[in-house]
């Protein structure tokens, strides 16, 4: 039973090595507190281990992209895993998250008692067997000196061994010292709990019917005053609590922990005339305990493998947050979702990391900025970073971590409020127009191919704009019913002078670009947007449906729903979808990434392009990148072949042909939104919506925008309920779905008597 208790699961998976710069088959066994692994299954069966894996404090990670990859990073590690498939791998993150969660005792609070208890006799256990051995080297070291007198090397490593040994034997004698003293005041503390709750008579009852143990020492001295009035132990001297196995001719037996021997970090400091006194186990004998020895894998006191080099990508730091920085006591908050946003797009919450989300704000007064210009705060656009997390905000990055598994849903998880962006998701969906020039070039090319590239152009050179910072931060999480518009001016394009009677922007000039987005679900979160330019008779009709999910060391975020790009005058509809984003590194300093498979289309036209955003690997390669293949429908090679990377340079390449430029992000100038005055908005347009919780972050007051975010987020949950208890349904003000389920805007260009 014992060893199938160490041994929760084993079995054969793949183990990136870079000594040889591959996969290596490996046989591993899952035990309590470690994973242990050897070169094959015999060798297992002969005690022969080749590496071991800590498992207090690990996290397990799984890859986003490869359903059979999965790593495990601790003590400042990371060891790269793979199994057969997606089935096995989840199998071994599943063992090994209960057994994490085991160690760390996150569910399975353990019996302060018997776990001390437990340990001790492990370490008694140990002890002896070490003592065992440094007899064995102590006879070899006699045998060599009779046999080979004049051979003094055999003779110097043995003496190195048997030195290292014995500092060895001290430092696990003074951890039975430093137990035995923790089982003593332990069992004497609970002892007086129960005398006074109970009575002497009952607690003294209790031990003699066996139903309390009592530690050597304190059972001794019980027996030693038999005579006295009280039958219990007496736990009032000192010396009643440390029944030393340590003993020297110049230092006390007493259990005062001033007189003590060094701690064990410390082995140098012991008085070499001190003396071990054998500690017996108390539940093995002798061949058990080699017994014992034989079946229980080694676990180093710190994770190793057999390649010299593994790879590092976060480094151990405190768990002390600067409070500085952040108001602790409001630092936790409802987080939500974002296309192309990794940094954890998720739903509002009824919980919390740190307190409840359901009062109303009483920390802060949401009216003290009231002298803020708003608008000039919208327009501050950069981002601080959010530094290392682990060193920064270590206590609340554990508190998370501990209520997620390796692939759980982020919809009801929680992220601190340090983690937000000083927009709406709404808004974020906005800049994907923020070269409205590019957008509204394709109606004036001549050749559907032509057009085709370019609305795939425009389509690749949007995402910067919208993620261009490269902060790991999240917009806010809109609320249902929320709504974002704005309006781009075009360059070197000038007024028509003829303003819009209706559509996302009334009274907006026809020459404009106008946008508008609407939250139309909240369980889902889907949000739909569109843009439209009436001069070019061009319309984008988009909804995202943004579902998260925690990857160990990263954040995933699958951007399902589409987009499409209607040409009304040439009848020709380009349809997209989007790549899901990733936030890597959420351990140390996050970073954004996206990934997956995409495809433009036009059923029209035949064409279509096959793009891949592609992650980092985890060996070298660069972060970033695109490799696109565009087709003409019936032809089997692609007409244009496109790589780069979306957040700089993306290049082009016909058959037979050089290469050139396609678009450079960076360089490409974008337009700045115009929206109307925050005071002079609707209640639930974004900017006024969030002001209170923007002007927060930007004044980097937590408190407040904790404050700020719960007000709005209980206003959504008590309008559910109202809504809940009427037996109403929320019907979106300006989107609705096609028999497709696909959202449109109703007052689009084709939808509308009057432009």
């Amino acid at each position: 039973a014992a060893t199938a208790r160490r041994r929760s699961m084993e079995g054969p998976l793949s183990k990136w090595t870079n000594v040889v710069h591959g996969w290596q088959y490996r046989w591993f066994v899952l035990g309590e507190d470690a994973l242990m692994y050897y070169t094959s299954k015999e060798k297992m069966a002969k005690a022969q281990q080749r590496g071991c894996l800590r498992l207090r404090g690990a996290i397990v990670g799984i890859d986003g992209e490869n359903n059979s990859l999965f790593t495990i990073t601790v003590d400042g590690k990371v060891f790269h895993l793979q199994g057969r498939d997606q089935k096995e791998r989840d199998q071994w993150v599943k063992a090994l998250e209960a057994a994490i969660r085991a160690c760390a005792a996150y569910h399975n609070p353990v019996h302060a008692p018997a776990a001390i208890r437990s340990q001790l006799q492990q370490a008694e256990v140990h002890l002896e067997a070490i003592k065992e051995q440094v007899d064995k080297l102590a006879g070899l070291k006699e045998q060599v000196a009779a046999v080979q007198p004049a051979q003094l090397k055999e003779k110097r490593t043995i003496d190195d061994l048997l030195t290292s040994s014995n500092r060895l034997i001290e430092v696990v004698g003074r951890a039975v010292v430093l137990l035995q003293m923790a089982q003593s005041r332990m069992e004497c503390t609970l002892l007086a709990g129960n005398e006074n709750e109970n009575g002497k008579g009952k607690t003294a009852a209790a031990y003699a019917a066996g139903k309390l143990s009592l530690p050597t020492d304190t059972a001794a001295a019980a027996a030693g005053n038999a005579g006295s009035s009280s039958t219990t132990p007496d736990c009032s001297s000192r010396g009643a609590f440390a029944p030393l196995s340590i003993s020297s001719s110049s230092s006390s037996s007493s259990g005062d922990p001033s007189s003590l021997p060094p701690p064990p970090y410390s082995p140098y400091a012991t008085p070499r005339s001190a003396t071990l006194v054998a500690v017996p186990p108390q539940s093995a004998t002798a061949a058990a305990i080699k017994q014992h020895l034989h079946n229980e894998p080694m676990v180093a006191p710190i994770s190793y493998s057999s390649s010299d080099d593994e790879f590092y990508d976060a480094e151990d730091y405190e768990e002390e947050e600067d409070e500085g920085k952040q108001d602790k006591k409001d630092s936790p908050t409802v987080t939500g979702g974002a296309a192309a946003v990794p940094a954890g797009a998720v739903s509002s919450s009824t919980s919390s990391v740190m307190g409840s989300a359901t009062g109303s704000p009483s920390t802060a007064s949401l009216d003290d900025d009231a002298t803020e210009d708003y608008d000039a705060v919208y327009d501050q656009t950069e981002e601080s970073d959010v530094g290392d997390v682990q060193q920064q905000h270590g206590s609340v990055l554990v508190h998370l971590l501990s209520q997620v598994s390796v692939g759980m849903d982020l919809t009801k998880v929680t992220l601190p409020t340090f983690i937000l962006e000083r927009r709406s998701l709404l808004e974020m969906y906005a800049d994907f127009f923020a070269h409205p020039d590019a957008f509204i070039l394709t109606p004036t090319l001549e050749s559907p191919e032509e057009r085709f590239i370019s609305v795939v152009r425009y389509y690749l050179g949007a995402f910067y704009a919208a993620r261009k910072s490269g902060v790991a931060k999240k917009p806010y999480n809109p609320i249902l019913g929320e709504s974002f518009r704005c309006k781009y001016t075009v360059p070197n394009m000038d007024p028509e002078g003829t303003p819009t009677s209706d559509g996302p922007f009334p009274g907006t000039d026809t020459n404009e670009v106008t946008f508008v987005a609407e939250q139309v679900s909240h369980h889902p979160p889907v949000s739909a947007f569109y843009a439209e330019h009436p001069g070019r008779r061009i319309s984008f009709h988009g909804h995202i449906w943004t579902k998260s999910s925690f990857l160990g060391l990263s954040i995933g975020v699958s951007n399902l729903g589409s987009g499409r790009v209607i040409l009304h005058d040439l009848g020709e509809e380009y349809v997209v979808t989007f790549p899901s984003g990733y936030g890597r590194s959420i351990m140390s300093t996050p970073w954004v990434e996206l990934g997956g498979k995409v495809k433009v289309s036009c059923e029209k036209t035949g064409y279509y392009a096959d793009i891949d955003f592609l992650t980092k690997p985890f060996i070298g390669g660069k972060p970033h990148r695109i490799a696109g293949n565009l087709y003409k429908e019936g032809v089997k090679k692609p007409f244009l072949v496109i790589r780069g990377e979306w957040n700089d340079k993306l290049y082009a390449k016909r058959p037979d042909q050089q290469e050139y430029l396609l678009v450079d992000v960076k360089e490409d100038k974008e337009s700045r939104k115009k929206c109307v005055p925050v005071m002079q908005q609707g209640d639930r347009e974004s900017r006024k919506l969030w002001r209170h919780v923007t002007v927060g972050l930007l004044r980097n007051k937590i408190s407040k925008a904790t404050a700020g975010k719960r007000e709005i987020e209980q206003r959504q949950r008590d309008e559910a309920k109202t809504r809940a208890e009427r037996g109403e349904r929320w019907v979106p003000k300006m989107f609705a779905q096609d028999d497709q389920e696909r959202w449109y805007f109703t007052k689009g260009l084709t939808l509308r008597e009057n432009v």
